[in-house]
């Protein structure tokens, strides 16, 4: 795919004429013939650089990239069924464990079947309507809290550093891992909740220690988007962000009701599929090449990548450890301080990821101030998710190439312009859900807001433009770090808005809905300040000034 002329150009003037080869011409050829010199290929690579080629490379199962690209989006569909299927059927099953447990100490009439003869799970061991009791439901939210809590500090940790290797080893692997630790935390929950007699419900907290495999979600994130970026032209890349998006939220449009189905007969039906979801994910990203320096040697193009240890002079070395590692870290967070846009356009996701997980709370407020019933709130939901999928995979992909076409715009003012547009959008909506003084004014407020819902992903491929090819995965585990903070310190914060607004009465209680709506304000006039470079940008066409 293009990059910046930055880069590449220099590179390009020194590649021989028989590597150059038409795009069409790099989505049929063998990853050997992307990687392997020719006759007339230099031996060395020219100012001491490497091209950007994986370390480990793998023979393409898949050889265009938009056969690439059908898998990739199938592979995001199947992880994102798993976690829907896996949602209700395991809180409910977390909830019947404690709920057993709970009423063997205080009160054994309301006990069913003993232990002899109860199934996985304590389900059916005590009524459902029995484990609504205050105790038992804030055991369950401190066990849900802490799973949350502890998932999250591996990706805090290690998504950076799982970047950077993503950018110099290859994506494929880490994205493999991650999507094994899925399967695998699920299936160490499982394991606990079956034998539940043998464990402490709290065992469960033990799954977070398989995201020190991979880095947790918030690397596997990243490798998706990068594994995009990596294989399609820039023109394309805003639209296949958008249908990541969609495919990420399309499975809590049926999933959800389907669930709910089969665990009438029994929770432990959909918390199985679920698993399997993630296990067949898994699978089929067995059949995704690395895409490391994918047919940038077809077009002539080497990616400028970081000198090896092997190319720096001997005097120039480091004396101590300390220094050189203290260089190596300066080196893999160089990206945040030469451009101030490139944090100025990562710290903004925070408040998308609030309001990713806003599903419940919306549930709440709706509840509280309008007097619906959680089912009744539950369709507010369904037309937020309906509108949000209709966008992602259809409108805005369009939009993005008619805008792009129609007033003859290249692909990163495109990108900026549409993110600054569904900022606005995403503001005035968050701010009339809480302003909205009855249930019809609310739907309409929530369509507006659904209208920004594009935003990240926009902003994601307009940052994409800014940055050199080993500097894409470590910036998209800086957001997904960005994401985790937002997640494990954000989300609290809003429902204690909400508390605080209950308290006050009236319209307050819309109160985390303004917070939410004066931030993405704040960030839209940010975008505003963000200009495009003569110098900068990643591709010829846009080095005009705006």
């Amino acid at each position: 795919m293009a990059r910046s002329q930055q880069y590449y150009e220099g590179a390009s003037e020194n590649t021989s004429t028989t590597s150059k080869h038409s795009y069409k011409t790099s989505s049929t050829a063998s990853i050997e013939e992307d990687i392997m010199p020719g006759e007339t290929s230099p031996l060395l690579a020219h100012d001491g650089h490497r091209p950007a080629t994986a370390h480990f490379p793998r023979r393409r199962t898949l050889r265009s990239p938009h056969s690439i690209m059908a898998v990739v989006l199938l592979a995001v569909f199947l992880t994102c069924c798993g976690d829907q299927f896996v949602d209700s059927p395991e809180t409910r099953i977390f909830e019947s464990v404690i709920c057993y447990r709970y009423y063997e100490k205080v009160d054994p009439s309301k006990i069913k079947l003993g232990r002899d003869v109860v199934g996985p799970g304590a389900i059916g061991g005590v009524d459902e309507m029995w484990c609504k009791a205050d105790a038992v439901q804030d055991q369950l939210a401190v066990v849900n809290g802490y799973q949350s809590f502890f998932d999250g500090w591996p990706a805090l940790i290690l998504a950076l550093p799982f970047g950077w290797a993503a950018d110099r080893f290859g994506r494929w692997p880490f994205l493999f891992i991650n999507l094994v630790q899925f399967a695998l935390k699920n299936m160490w929950r499982q394991f606990v909740t079956w034998d539940w007699q043998a464990f402490d419900i709290r065992a469960i907290w033990g799954a977070s220690g398989f995201a020190i495999l991979g880095g947790g979600s918030a690397t596997a994130s990243a490798m998706f988007f990068v594994l995009v970026s990596d294989v399609l032209p820039a023109e394309e890349r805003a639209g296949a962000f958008l249908r990541l998006g969609a495919s990420n939220l399309a499975p809590s449009l049926f999933i959800p009701p389907l669930a709910a189905w089969l665990m009438t007969i029994n929770p432990w039906i959909p918390y199985l599929i679920g698993t399997l979801m993630l296990v067949l994910a898994a699978v089929l990203c067995l059949f995704i090449p690395e895409t490391l320096g994918y047919g940038r040697r077809d077009h002539g193009e080497t990616a400028e990548l970081p000198p090896s240890e092997e190319t720096v002079p001997e005097s120039s070395r480091p004396e101590s450890a300390a220094v050189r590692y203290w260089n190596g870290f300066r080196s893999s967070i160089s990206f945040l301080t030469e451009d101030w846009r490139i944090p100025a356009l990562i710290i903004p996701f925070v408040v998308h990821i609030l309001i990713s997980n806003l599903t419940r709370l919306i549930l709440q407020y709706s509840s509280k101030r309008y007097g619906l019933t959680i089912a009744q709130g539950t369709l507010l939901i369904t037309l937020h998710n309906g509108i949000h999928v209709l966008l992602l995979f259809a409108l805005l992909p369009y939009l993005s190439t008619f805008v792009m076409k129609r007033f003859n715009l290249c692909n990163q003012k495109k990108d900026l312009y549409l993110t600054r547009v569904s900022h606005v959008f995403m503001a005035i909506g968050w701010l009339c859900v809480a302003a909205s003084p009855n249930v019809w004014t609310v739907a309409i407020s929530l369509s507006v807001a659904s209208l920004g819902v594009g935003s990240a992903l926009l902003m994601r491929s307009f940052l994409t433009s800014l940055l050199p090819a080993h500097h894409i995965a470590r910036t998209y585990s800086a957001i997904g770090i960005v994401d985790t903070l937002g997640a494990m310190f954000g989300t609290p914060a809003l429902a204690g808005l909400f508390k605080d607004g209950l308290s006050l009465g009236g319209g307050w209680v819309g109160l985390p809905f303004y917070v939410i709506g004066l931030a993405s304000a704040l960030f839209a006039g940010l975008l505003f300040l963000v200009k495009l470079r003569k110098s900068g940008g990643s591709e010829q066409n846009d080095r005009d000034e705006e």
